[in-house]
């Protein structure tokens, strides 16, 4: 596993970040548009890709536009305006609840209430093995009926953002940059067809970055300490990514050793050595799980 963890400690933000800022100058005059448009959540992800597409506007005249989509019946999740306008940004808040509640009943999907207690329930009190067989069935699409209407539910935001995005974009002639990672892309911890589906836009900066990556280009970018250090969410309102995937300082490791071909049961071994993770039975679980999130995300 020493590869591993030497290809993400040679990382170089400053070289990437330099490169970032040609690529996505080139994106926009490939395809002919006027500027940039992003879907701006709370997040480190969208606001590291709001600072390189920042970086690549310096100079330019074209126009640069994040659009914030939020609920009103969301809680606990930080959005941050002010750290976009800081870069230059031109928020745009566009609430999406009537829609997201019209929508609900279009599709006659559960309460949000209930949705989040289920999960809530899923992630905090059932035993590990369970949950991880609930979320590789509902990954594979294997849940019964009554599970896949509760992921519908909390998949909706994603697919009305990704479609007000990309009216925006149509009707102004701006490139539609989508704000996803390596991590979530490899694990399919993602929404297909949705806000962070890097097939959905025209260029995805980040895409090629594990979490920790993104974390390292933020710090070298100096964004606020506060958001670097907020703990990353799906936006589902009081949910956090490590309840789903477990710490990025472990999966990031363990993905790299998959890209470079390493047996499961070596990375398990490293996983179980030197403080890293858990002890070897759980770690050798551990990455199974990960490795079986990957092949379904794979398959899609």
């Amino acid at each position: 596993m020493e590869a591993a963890e030497e290809s993400l400690a040679r990382f170089d933000p400053a070289e990437f970040v330099l490169s970032c800022r040609k690529y996505l100058r080139s994106v926009v005059k490939n395809n002919t548009k006027n500027g940039i448009v992003f879907g701006a959540s709370g997040g480190i992800d969208s606001l590291v890709t709001a600072a390189l597409c920042a970086r690549a506007k310096d100079g330019m005249e074209w126009p640069l536009a994040g659009v914030q989509m939020t609920d009103s019946r969301i809680r606990g999740e930080n959005y941050h305006p002010g750290a976009y306008r800081n870069l230059g940004v031109k928020l745009i808040q566009e609430d999406i609840t009537g829609e997201a509640v019209q929508q609900e009943k279009d599709f006659h999907l559960p309460s949000r209430r209930v949705t989040l207690f289920f999960m809530k329930l899923v992630l905090r009190q059932l035993p590990v093995r369970v949950r991880r067989w609930l979320i590789l069935q509902i990954k594979s699409g294997s849940a019964p009926r009554w599970g896949m209407k509760h992921l519908e539910l909390l998949t909706l935001h994603h697919r009305i953002r990704i479609a007000r995005l990309k009216a925006f974009a149509a009707e102004r002639g701006l490139v539609v940059v989508i704000c996803a990672n390596r991590t979530e892309t490899m694990l399919g911890y993602f929404v297909e067809q949705g806000v962070d589906d890097t097939r959905m836009g025209d260029a995805a900066p980040i895409a090629g970055l594990y979490k920790t990556q993104v974390i390292a280009v933020a710090r070298y970018l100096g964004l606020p300490a506060e958001i670097i250090a907020q703990r990353p969410s799906p936006g589902f309102g009081g949910i956090y990514d490590e309840e789903i995937l477990g710490p990025y300082e472990l999966v990031d490791p363990i993905l790299a050793g998959f890209d470079l071909g390493y047996s499961n049961e070596k990375i398990a071994r490293w996983a179980a050595s030197g403080g890293h993770g858990p002890g070897p039975p759980e770690a050798a679980r551990y990455v199974r799980f990960l490795r079986a999130l990957s092949r379904c995300a794979a398959q899609k």
